[in-house]
């Protein structure tokens, strides 16, 4: 549920270093228990996990703590913030709903909110269920305003979507948005006459057992429920989780609970093979080549083998759900700690049971010396300058006849060593490459980050721009709120309420990037600017119109 989060946390002299992978037989744990055995050091909060095949538990531990402040651990009755991993859950309500001859999935968003734009009567179920409607993400949107989304309440969703205007036509583009899962638990409860937590409850928990599982504004009031935990200067800190209406996430669940809701998913026993024809195989979205959405749910290839699965994050907790339907195999990991990858922990643990190498690179490989080859001063001079990437940044300079990186987000430096062929790498770490291309009168246009196996592209920060005429406020009637812009030391920043000040990178000619999105500066007769567009990946051209100086 949350936000886009950053991509690179924290790249240290030697960046992420990842534990190393290596298959092992079916029945030897010894790769995933020497995995969890990292994050079971202490009193820290930690991870629970479940595998189990055709209904039988093959693997199944807990590590961490529950409630750090109680010293209280994880165990089988522990339960999590499911975050998006929820969505699931609201979409089956929906298909039950339909087959109770209660709604159809074709049925307009306006049937239902006929007091919305125009837009509503474009929008389909569907479309709220797969990610397809153009509707703004609601979480995206309380950043943009400076709010925190956990205090909106339903009347306040209400009338900040009525403002907004569709990113795309529906149907036409995917794009995550829980703003659409808001409309769709209001949908369940407008048709069914009750609270999502009591037609979930009776629809899908009680019939499946699964009794430690519910939906929930409140979810820290819930017995066994643990606490979420983020890492700051002064060590763990709890998580907020009170929200005041429940969209994209609302459920809480243990991986004993969850396997029962996996395991139906492949026995189709209690719902049946139409209800699970209706989530899985129909009416899907193609996001990318052989993955599909559908209905609050993921269908795709993993190590080979066909996933259905979902993920969640929200501060504190990160969840995991998979089902493989020709290994008969569900896995569930759940975890309270902000800092943990469980996505690292399941590459491990799936290299067991589906016996792929991922990686047989060891520590004494990893840890060597890259050898490089020497350039001169003036060969390395054309690397030299500033690149830009999202709110991150490069300097590179020449020292002492080596490449020197500077980090701008964090003041980390060090040298690479030159592999040839506008190729460097981290001296310590060979998974680390930066590569330099887009090269025009012995100057490089574009520096690419190649870190085991991701690539981030960062583009030469171009010639500045005079940056006095952006000095001023600028209002947007959407968000109902005003951006102010300020020099600081020469550079353009933004402050928003009583927030800090935020730089703004520059991209070119009217154009800057900013922590919340990219913004393109629009200009008038005579050139004179008139406001600017804010567009993030899920919340598209937000217009701002600049407010006249008080005389």
């Amino acid at each position: 549920m949350k936000s886009n989060q950053t991509i690179m946390k924290k790249i240290s002299a030697l960046l992420l270093v990842l534990l190393p992978f290596i298959a092992f037989s079916q029945n030897n744990f010894k790769a995933i228990d020497s995995v969890l055995s990292v994050y079971d050091q202490g009193v820290v909060p930690g991870v629970s996990v479940s595998i189990a095949k055709n209904g039988k538990v093959l693997y199944s531990r807990n590590v961490g703590y529950a409630d750090v402040e109680a010293n209280k651990k994880i165990d089988d009755k522990t339960l999590f913030c499911m975050a998006s991993v929820s969505k699931q859950f609201t979409a089956a309500c929906v298909v039950m709903l339909e087959q109770q001859g209660k709604l159809s999935l074709e049925d307009k968003l306006s049937k239902y909110f006929p007091d919305f734009p125009e837009y509503a009567n474009t929008i389909s179920i569907v479309d709220l269920l797969n990610h397809t409607s153009g509707i703004k993400d609601y979480i995206v949107l309380s950043m943009l305003r400076g709010d925190h989304y956990m205090l909106y309440k339903d009347q306040d969703m209400n009338d900040i979507l009525k403002k907004q205007n569709l990113d795309f036509e529906p149907g036409s583009e995917y794009s995550y948005s829980n703003s659409g899962y808001w409309f769709l638990v209001k949908i369940v409860e407008k048709v069914s006459g009750k609270s999502i937590i009591d037609f979930a409850q009776e629809n899908i928990f009680f019939p499946l057992e699964m009794n430690n599982t519910k939906y929930t504004y409140d979810p820290y009031s819930v017995k066994h429920m643990s606490k979420g935990y983020v890492e700051t200067d002064e060590g763990h800190e709890i998580s907020l989780q009170k929200e005041g209406l429940i969209s994209g996430a609302g459920v809480v669940s243990s991986v004993d609970d969850m396997q029962k809701w996996l395991f139906e998913m492949h026995t189709q026993k209690v719902f049946g093979a139409a209800f699970w024809n209706r989530m899985v195989n129909e009416e899907f979205y193609e996001i990318d080549k052989d993955e599909f959405y559908t209905k609050g749910l993921v269908i795709d290839t993993y190590l080979g083998e066909k996933r259905i699965e979902h993920g969640g994050d929200v501060d504190g907790f990160h969840t995991l759900t998979e089902y493989f339907p020709e290994q008969e195999l569900t896995v569930v990991i759940f975890s309270n700690n902000d800092e943990i990858s469980i996505n690292k922990i399941n590459k491990t643990l799936l290299s067991v049971f589906f016996k792929k190498i991922i990686s047989t690179i060891t520590e004494d490989e990893k840890n060597k010396k890259v050898s490089g080859v020497k350039l001169t001063e003036a060969e390395l001079k054309k690397y030299t300058g500033d690149y830009v990437f999202i709110t991150y940044s490069f300097n590179v300079s020449v020292k002492e006849g080596e490449l020197f990186f500077l980090q701008g987000w964090n003041g980390v430096g060090y040298s690479v060593l030159a592999l040839g062929d506008d190729k460097f790498a981290d001296k310590d770490n060979e998974d680390v490459v930066f590569s330099f291309s887009d090269i025009k009168n012995d100057s490089t246009g574009l520096l690419v980050l190649n870190q085991n196996g991701q690539e981030y592209k960062f583009d030469r920060k171009p010639v500045a721009q005079d940056v006095n005429e952006f000095v001023g406020s600028y209002y947007s009637a959407a968000l109902d709120v005003t951006y102010n812009f300020i020099l600081e030391e020469g550079d353009l920043w933004f402050v928003l309420g009583t927030e800090e000040s935020v730089p703004l990178l520059h991209q070119g000619k009217d154009r800057y990037l900013s922590p919340f999105g990219n913004l393109t500066f629009k200009r008038g007769e005579k050139s004179k600017l008139t406001g600017f567009l804010l567009s993030h990946e899920r919340a598209r051209d937000i217009e701002f119109v600049k407010v006249p100086a008080r005389g």
